[in-house]
């Protein structure tokens, strides 16, 4: 007959190895899952535009503590922004309403649906692309660049 101190010995021992066995740690590895973290503080990035492009300011954003303000194409937005790992969302923008020439409001256009529907980010040093609720890429943008509109 089994003691009650060698019963509860080996359901011990056996609970410590089970729970060992789904742990499957790599060694070097932690249990904390390694998502990538945006660092977009003091930042500038802008859509890239074809060569030759008729521009005063690039549609850029700049990124500091909580904020993103920048320029849509034709007109200038300031909002908060919300970062969480690769999750990204920006929340209560303001845009000014001017409005501009076709080809401005098209620019425009897009980094609205940016602003409006970017739930993820992707960050490398040449490249912030931005993917929407269903990981679809929405745009990618490049670090800022001084005239490049000439």
């Amino acid at each position: 007959m089994i003691s009650v101190k060698h019963a509860v010995l080996a359901f011990s021992s056996l609970s410590v190895l089970a729970l060992t066995g789904c742990s499957a740690l790599t060694p070097g590895k932690t249990a904390v899952a390694d998502t990538p973290s945006l660092k977009l503080t003091d930042t500038s990035w802008m859509m890239q535009l074809p060569k030759g492009s008729q521009c005063e300011v690039p549609p850029m954003i700049e990124f500091s503590d909580g904020q993103a303000t920048g320029d849509l194409g034709c007109n200038r937005f300031t909002g908060n922004v919300v970062i969480d790992g690769e999750k990204i969302r920006f929340d209560q923008v303001a845009v000014t309403m001017k409005m501009c020439a076709p080809e401005y409001m098209a620019l425009e256009s897009e980094m609205l649906n940016l602003l409006n529907n970017a739930r993820s980010a992707k960050q490398t040093k040449d490249a912030l692309t931005f993917f929407d609720a269903d990981g679809k890429a929405i745009i990618t943008l490049i670090p800022e660049v001084a005239g490049s509109c000439n």
